[in-house]
């Protein structure tokens, strides 16, 4: 007797759902433009706006920490529970941002005051300040093109999407923040972004509460 291939379960996923998770993407491609352009702003005042301050240190350093979200977010992406592990990086991320403020003043001064130059200074200082938020955010996007794909075949259509989308909200916090934001206070609109992305993560943590409640029912 031949034995058939037992069947995948087929993973199915709302409409509104669905619309949730590449909003949640947006956001988050927002709010890492904005904290690339505010952290030059924060760095200038001890470090001063040289290129290698901008272009090295900052843009370096976030290059480095989203291609570590992204690999990070890729192997959370197999996890069964992923958007309950997308919710506490959300939350985390904004809790970095709303205690960032307080926090600018005193690495700067005393990576100032051990003696390291411009450079290598802000380097270190992006690396503290920036990283980990940076990073964090980046889990993100791998995590919603895992979360929307329930077939194969629409791998590449569902990467495209959220990929486009997400940098298309992070030409729009690029525009919004070098526009407006930066002439705002520093630490209020860190705070506000800090906030909103804790707000946001708890809604996934409930939405993950509830479904899973609705399924042991």
């Amino acid at each position: 007797m031949q034995l058939q291939p037992a069947k995948k379960e087929q993973r199915t996923i709302n409409k509104p759902s669905a619309v949730g998770i590449v909003l949640v993407a947006c956001v988050c491609g927002w709010f890492v433009m904005e904290l690339e352009i505010l952290g030059v702003r924060a760095l200038a005042p001890y470090f001063g706006s040289a290129v290698y301050v901008v272009m090295g240190s900052v843009i370096g350093v976030f290059l480095l920490s989203l291609s570590a979200g992204y690999m990070l977010g890729g192997s959370l992406s197999r996890k069964a529970d992923i958007k309950r592990v997308l919710g506490i990086n959300l939350v985390a991320a904004g809790a970095w941002l709303s205690v960032l403020p307080a926090l600018i003043e005193p690495v700067c001064d005393g990576l100032f005051n051990v003696g390291l130059d411009e450079k290598w200074g802000s380097l270190l200082a992006s690396i503290i300040l920036f990283g980990a938020p940076t990073a964090l955010l980046g889990t993100v996007t791998p995590a919603a093109i895992q979360w929307l794909t329930t077939r194969t075949s629409d791998s590449g259509i569902n990467a495209g999407m959220v990929l486009a989308l997400s940098t298309l909200a992070s030409f729009a916090g690029c525009i919004v923040t070098a526009f407006y934001l930066v002439i705002v206070s520093l630490r209020l609109t860190l705070r506000v972004s800090g906030a909103i992305l804790l707000i946001l993560g708890l809604m996934v943590l409930l939405q993950t509460i509830v479904q899973k409640r609705k399924v042991e029912d």
